[in-house]
């Protein structure tokens, strides 16, 4: 089998052939596997809801990061400076085996998406886990930070350079994250300007009620 049901679920972004593909998927598997997967899914939030620890995945921070990164299907200098990281795809700066791209260098929509999602998976949300309060977020909150994260680097929270959202973030003060965001943009910068309305837009994702 080439993919897993719980990446489809993870990539799941209500676009029409992906409706379509859940729909086929309901009408053609057996009425009991699935009633004994609703029960042994069901089963699993409640227990894990009992210590505040669902795992969320950060789905809504999907489309900020593709919004903002734009997806580029030939190798580019990173913008702010106009040398490495090389950069392709929806702002990937390394391939699936973790070697480095080059200027020249090109790739498939389908390999873009491909390595966006393993990005995401392997090096950002195994970092993003290890955050404070991380599993009482909700969905928003976390998409917020995974968009944050993925422009700013993975291992942002500790980083003395990010000592500001870094506090917030540990003392759960959640009413002062969209401004600490917001303080991370870059000034006086050629690149303030797009950080900044992405700082802006993560702050109100956070704010965002599920």
């Amino acid at each position: 089998m080439s993919i897993k049901f719980v990446d489809a679920a993870f990539w799941y972004d209500q676009k029409q052939h992906q409706i379509a593909a859940w729909d086929y998927l309901q009408e053609n598997v057996d009425p009991k596997v699935l009633e004994e997967f609703e029960k042994l899914y069901r089963n699993n939030a409640i227990q894990n809801s009992v210590d505040s620890k669902i795992p969320f995945h950060p789905l809504p921070g999907l489309k900020l990061i593709k919004k903002y990164e734009g997806l580029r299907l030939n190798a580019y200098y990173d913008p702010l400076t106009g040398g490495l990281p090389v950069t392709i795809g929806w702002g990937s700066t390394q391939r699936l085996n973790g070697s480095p791209f080059m200027i020249g260098d090109k790739i498939t929509e389908e390999e873009a998406e491909q390595l966006l999602r393993q990005t995401i998976l392997k090096k950002f949300l195994p970092n993003l886990e290890k955050i404070p309060h991380w599993n009482s977020m909700n969905p928003n909150q976390q998409g917020a930070l995974l968009s944050f994260a993925y422009n700013l680097g993975a291992n942002f929270y500790g980083d003395q350079n990010f000592s500001t959202i870094t506090r917030v973030l540990k003392n759960r003060e959640w009413n002062k994250v969209p401004d600490a965001l917001y303080l991370y943009r870059n000034p006086g910068t050629k690149v303030e300007e797009g950080l900044a309305k992405r700082r802006i837009e993560e702050g109100k994702l956070w704010e965002t009620p599920v």
